[in-house]
């Protein structure tokens, strides 16, 4: 996929990619198929929920633990 930001156009304005749309469509796609997965599967919103907090503690723990390094 090659994506070409420096086109024809206005100056100072990129033009669109050529294969946006069709990379909006997919994400959208998507987007739409997992919206329908979690109504089927409730279970599921659950641990995506617990997973960010998860990635989300572990991270501010390796930023203190880097802090702390850093303070001596």
């Amino acid at each position: 996929m090659d994506i070409n930001l420096k086109g024809g156009g206005m100056p100072g304005i990129p033009s669109i990619p050529p294969n946006l749309p069709i990379l909006l469509f997919i994400l959208g796609v998507g987007a739409i198929g997992f919206g329908l997965l979690l109504l089927w599967n409730e279970w599921l919103l659950r641990y995506l929920v617990a997973g960010i907090f998860i990635l989300l503690g572990g991270l501010i723990l390796l930023i203190g633990a880097r802090a702390k390094r850093m303070l001596g």
